[in-house]
C-alpha cells in the first residue's frame, strides 16, 4: 500500500494535472496528445484532485522515510509540495508549480529503482 501511495499519487497528480486545460496549459498539452481533453469539462474537481493527489504523495514519502530512512527524498517531496501549493495559492507561479510536480516525480525515482532494479544494481542499503 505504501508503495502505491509514493508512486501512484505523485504520477496521480501530474496526470490530473495534465486533464485540467486552464489551470496548467503547458501540461494540458502534453495531456491532449493522450486524449485527457475530453475531461475538461471536469476542470474544478480535477484541480482539487491534483491538490489531493500532491498531499497523498506526500504522506507516501513520509511512510517511505519511517521504513527505509532515507531523508533526501523525504526533503525533495516536502519542498516539492511546498512549491506546488505556493505557485498555486501564494506566488501565482505557473512555473513553480511545474517544478514542484517534477520534484514530487524525482522524489519517487529512488523507491521505483529499489523496487524494479536488478538486485546487483541497487544501491546499498543503509
Amino acid at each position: 500500500m505504501k508503495a502505491w501511495l509514493e508512486k501512484g499519487s505523485s504520477l496521480g497528480a501530474v496526470n490530473a494535472a495534465a486533464a485540467c486545460p486552464v489551470c496548467f496549459p503547458k501540461l494540458a498539452l502534453l495531456g491532449a496528445l493522450f486524449g485527457f481533453g475530453a475531461l475538461g469539462a471536469y476542470e474544478s474537481q480535477l484541480f482539487f484532485a491534483t491538490q489531493i493527489l500532491v498531499a497523498v504523495a506526500l504522506a507516501g514519502h513520509v511512510l517511505s522515510w519511517l521504513q527505509r530512512g532515507r531523508r533526501w527524498p523525504l526533503v525533495v517531496a516536502i519542498m516539492s509540495a511546498l512549491a506546488v501549493f505556493a505557485g498555486l495559492y501564494w506566488a501565482g507561479s505557473e512555473a513553480l508549480v511545474y517544478a514542484g510536480f517534477a520534484g514530487l516525480m524525482a522524489a519517487s525515482l529512488p523507491e521505483l529503482w529499489t523496487r524494479f532494479a536488478p538486485r546487483r544494481l541497487q544501491w546499498n542499503r543503509e
